[in-house]
């Protein structure tokens, strides 16, 4: 992999490396031209390139559903951006994507938040979606699909024996395109009483409600002459994690019958659960790994090996080298065990703990002062029964010793190398390493 040594874009004081660690939202647009770093074999990128490319000479298209799965904070939301960024650009390497691809791509959490979502919000979040990436590119579609939800969605029953359409087939029939989105927004964005009052009335129409989606669909391929690629980001935080589960397990069926391509993310535990199988039947999964910083028997990687190496340059393109001590960007980087945002999060609250105590550099005692932090965090989480799970996981590094609520709260990571291991994180393992101290040799023997 090609390596620069000049950070032009670098921060080279505390400020701006605190506004180019902002690991709350994926890179995009300038900043993924500023800081972004190709992962090579870190990255299902190619991977779904070529599959792509491979689906847009197929006539009829394949509309393949893509499954993209990974650690949370692994870095999935930047790699779809920049997903988006090569099928738009005018590269000709990437000819035939930009030839043949509309992406669409959206967050849930923006449309619909992430707190008891169901099958009926995605479907929604499709149709809203869908509209407003027409309303950006300038483009007069068929919108009948559109005002038949809106109408859905601000009907009302007066009486037991009458309904009527509050704000639906009078008035909607006036509304410009641009209206009728925002209104949809604004009633997607709805809590508590209202928002299940609404799932209650389209669940009867979910058959319906996919079949206006697939007009729309086709509506807008043959507007555009592409094909739609929905890219539907952030369902792998859908809380709490059972309802993520229940998406995938119980609707897979209708996530995979819309007549576009889809690339939906995707909670880790899903590999790993038992409706897994028949996910895979319906749509290709890829899995983005984990950088590796430690081997499988827990040393450290060599500081100039690949993964290590990738991680110091995704934090030097943010922060230039000047601003740290000698050693503290490799310490942070094993640390944190290869999660991309936490390494980007505590390299930000050092910047802030410099920026207050009017530091030059970020010493290695202001890294270990985030690491106090960062090591509070998981202890607040952890129970006794927590930890001989992990002590298990520990010493066997198998699946069969993984608890999925530890793999999803990045207690403990998966690293692919063959059929992988699974491992402790390191500060989670400091913590493992005290309570085993503390602990009653006679709780000791009796568990293992």
């Amino acid at each position: 992999m090609s390596r620069t040594f000049r950070y032009p874009n670098a921060a080279r004081n505390f400020i701006e490396a605190y506004a180019n660690t902002n690991y709350l939202r994926p890179l995009r647009g300038e900043e993924l031209e500023r800081f972004y770093v190709e992962r090579g074999v870190h990255s299902e990128l190619n991977s779904l390139v070529g599959e792509l490319e491979a689906s847009s000479l197929v006539n009829p298209p394949s509309n393949t559903k893509f499954l993209f799965v990974g650690h949370t904070g692994c870095g999935k939301s930047t790699e779809l951006s920049r997903l988006v960024s090569l099928i738009t650009s005018p590269d000709e390497k990437h000819k035939v994507l930009r030839e043949n691809y509309l992406p669409v791509q959206y967050s849930v959490s923006e449309v619909v938040g992430l707190y008891n979502i169901e099958f009926v919000d995605i479907a929604l979040s499709m149709v809203l979606g869908i509209y407003q990436a027409m309303e950006a590119l300038g483009h007069t579609v068929d919108d009948a699909p559109a005002r038949k939800v809106y109408d859905w969605l601000y009907q009302e029953e007066e009486d037991t024996s009458t309904k009527t359409r509050t704000m639906g087939g009078g008035v909607g029939l006036d509304l410009g395109l641009g209206s009728l989105i925002r209104l949809i927004d604004v009633r997607l964005k709805s809590e508590g009483v209202v928002r299940e009052e609404i799932r209650t009335r389209i669940r009867k129409y979910i058959p319906e409600l996919i079949s206006l989606i697939n007009q729309a669909i086709d509506e807008v391929s043959a507007v555009t002459g592409k094909h739609v690629l929905l890219i539907i980001d952030d369902l792998d935080k859908i809380q709490p994690l059972e309802n993520a589960l229940r998406i995938f397990r119980e609707h897979v069926g209708s996530l995979a019958s819309f007549r576009c391509f889809v690339i939906y993310t995707a909670p880790i535990s899903l590999l790993y659960d038992s409706a897994s199988t028949h996910v895979s039947q319906n749509m290709q999964i890829h899995y983005m790994p984990m950088f590796r910083v430690r081997t499988r028997g827990g040393e450290q990687e060599a500081p100039d090996a690949a993964d290590v190496a990738t991680l110091r340059e995704i934090v030097h393109r943010r922060a230039h080298p000047s601003l740290f001590e000698d050693g503290v960007v490799e310490r942070v980087i094993y640390m944190t065990g290869g999660v991309l945002r936490e390494l980007i999060r505590v390299i930000r609250g050092c910047c802030v703990y410099c920026q207050e105590y009017d530091l030059g550099q970020i010493t290695h005692n202001a890294l270990d002062i985030q690491k106090s932090k960062l090591k509070g965090e998981y202890y607040r989480m952890l129970e006794h029964d927590d930890y001989k799970w992990l002590r298990r996981v520990n010493r066997t590094k198998s699946r069969a010793d993984v608890n999925m609520r530890h793999l999803e709260a990045l207690c403990v990571l998966y690293y692919p190398n063959g059929k992988g291991w699974f491992d402790v994180h390191p500060v989670v393992r400091e913590l493992l390493e005290e309570w085993e101290r503390e602990a009653l040799p006679a709780d000791t023997q009796t568990t293992g």
